[in-house]
Order: structure tokens, then sequence, then C-alpha cells
């Protein structure tokens, strides 16, 4: 069971970190213009950088589950990978966003993945923290 929960979590973070990089408005061509004829990325940008910032820890929990560790290991882990989920949920909701138009691909893909990415990601995690009480595998 820790094994199966484990790969899922490595897989939700390698999730995280990809998605932003394919459905940002800047892998779209499209950049803000400031006054003065400068180019800058949109706020989804920002997000999919901060995204990656959560899954590689995110990621690391994954790694260093698949070992064999004590339980109250597993279970510190576990903690770090339901904040890593509520990060990369809080990211493109509340402290960044994405683009205001709801017609860009960071509102229609980005942002609806990465919540279900992260409540999955919360969901295996706290899992892992419930099963940490029963004999290792």
């Amino acid at each position: 069971m820790k094994k199966g929960l484990s790969a899922v979590i490595i897989l939700l973070a390698l999730l995280i970190a990809i998605v932003p990089a394919l459905t940002d408005c800047q892998s779209q061509g499209r950049a803000l213009t400031t006054k003065d004829g400068k180019t800058v990325p949109m706020k989804c940008h920002w997000t999919g950088i901060a995204e990656a910032g959560v899954a590689v820890p995110l990621g690391l929990m994954g790694i260093f589950n698949l070992r064999k560790q004590r339980k109250d290991t597993t279970r510190t882990l576990a903690v770090f990978g339901v904040a890593a989920g509520a990060l990369a949920i809080l990211f493109p909701t509340v402290l960044i966003g994405v683009c205001a138009n709801p017609d860009m691909i960071c509102n229609m893909i980005m942002r609806p993945t990465l919540i279900a990415a992260g409540t999955l990601s919360i969901i295996a995690s706290a899992a892992l923290f419930v099963t940490a009480r029963e004999p290792q595998d």
C-alpha cells in the first residue's frame, strides 16, 4: 500500500511540474506589453514557476517514502505532502492566480488540473499518514 501511494504521489508531482509549463499563456505565445514596449509574462507564468517549486519536494517525498523507513518518518513526510498539495491548490487560486480571461488556456486547463492534482496529493499523503500506523510492508 505504501509503495502504491508513494508512486501516485510521484506521478502527481510530475503532473504538477509539467502541466503549467505546457499550459501557461507564455507557452502559447502570449504576454503583456507595457507602455514602454516591453513584454512581461502573465500571472499564470509565475504560477507555473511556483508550482515547479511545489512539485520538487512533493516528488522527493514520494521517492523517500518508497524506501523502508520508520513509521514516524513516513508520517512526517506525509504531513509535508499534505502541505505541498495545499500549496499546489493555493498558487493558482489565491496566492498568485491565473489570467482573468476565462477563455485562456491557463483558466481552462492549468487551474483545474492543478486543483485536482493538489487535492489528490492531499488525499494520498493523508492515506500514507494513516497507513503508517499499520505494520510496514
